[in-house]
């Protein structure tokens, strides 16, 4: 669903649901996310800090 943070429609998925597979993928994927999208964002920072 839209509305839902990733976090919460995982939870459901998992524990609710009992999509253990789903779940598995959706976590892996979402952890690839949010670590590609904070490392572009440390790289960012460094350039400015070296500046």
């Amino acid at each position: 669903s839209l509305t839902t943070l990733s976090s919460i429609d995982l939870k459901r998925e998992a524990f609710e649901k009992w999509k253990t597979g789903y779940s598995s993928a959706y976590a892996v994927i979402l952890f690839v996310t949010v670590f590609g999208l904070a490392s572009i964002y440390v790289k960012a920072l460094n350039k400015v800090k070296d500046r």
